[in-house]
């Protein structure tokens, strides 16, 4: 959207007026918003095609994933109206990009579309950790998409802060100190969340990036140590201290995490219209 506009249908309009359609036209300006009139774009292509012709079938609100729709309040009233749902389009908060690539004289299409959750999202430092319900702060679904010849494939990762309970209220250093709560349960919310990354996607593989020493270090121990109390064997933790590896421009460290995830990029089915992705 380019450009947006309002038509008065009463005169005089009122100072509230005014304020709203201020605050209104704030977001419509404001990067990182979409929709689609005939795309899901809550869903991944992965989820999309393992649903059954009914759900096909239903409006994109009706089957809409709530976690990304950003203004599930504003539709929240013409849900119950079945004859409004094809003006009811959600509105999705992130990135998409697409791009005509060509590699070894083949010609495919690459897609990437990143989907924030409306659950626990904040400015960076105000908000870490998760809430009580599981959701972890500004939780993102990165989705890669390719399209070749007919055939897509599908590859999602998600992101989001360490789902245990801690803060890292900004102060006047650079770099706040994070500090861990020491009077809640954290493995209730920690299990919360993984119980939906693994309803929702299968098996997981953590990966932890953060430094292993100085004010990060107890942060990485803390989330080892609840994933090994859980004892789920669907969740495969590794740490990897980025900036120690890699250090000094040694890129080529990097292959010690690629060996140690390879397993995710081992099976890539394709969809040619009949089958699932």
């Amino acid at each position: 959207m380019s450009e947006s506009n309002r038509l008065p249908v009463s005169s005089p309009q009122s100072q509230e007026n005014k304020t709203f359609l201020s605050m209104l036209n704030n977001v419509l300006n404001t990067d990182g918003y979409y929709f689609c009139t005939d795309f899901d774009l809550t869903h991944t292509l992965q989820r999309l095609a393992n649903t059954s012709p009914d759900f096909q079938e239903m409006s994109l609100l009706e089957r809409a994933d709530q976690r990304f729709v950003w203004n599930g309040n504003l539709l929240r009233e013409l849900a119950a109206q079945p004859e409004l749902h094809r003006f009811a389009l959600p509105v999705v908060h992130g990135f998409i990009f697409m791009k005509p690539c060509r590699i070894n004289g083949k010609v495919f299409e690459w897609i990437l579309i990143s989907r924030r959750s409306c659950f626990r999202a904040g400015v960076r430092y105000y908000v870490r950790g998760i809430d009580s319900e599981g959701h972890a702060a500004n939780f993102v679904e990165t989705e890669q998409i390719v399209l070749y010849e007919g055939a897509k494939a599908s590859f999602v990762q998600t992101r989001g802060s360490m789902p245990f309970y801690w803060s890292q209220r900004p102060n006047l250093k650079y770099k706040p100190k994070p500090i861990i709560s020491k009077t809640v349960k954290h493995i209730d919310g920690f299990q919360r969340h993984f119980d939906s990354q693994v309803l929702i996607y299968g098996k997981q593989t953590i990966l932890n990036l953060v430094n292993q020493k100085g004010s990060e270090k107890p942060l990485e121990q803390a989330f080892a140590k609840i994933t090994s109390e859980m004892g789920n064997g669907l969740l495969n933790y590794i740490a990897f201290d980025f900036h120690k590896e890699c250090s000094h421009m040694r890129w080529d460290r990097l292959q010690i995490l690629v060996d140690a995830v390879d397993w995710c990029s081992e099976c890539w089915p394709e969809d040619r219209g009949a089958g699932g992705v």
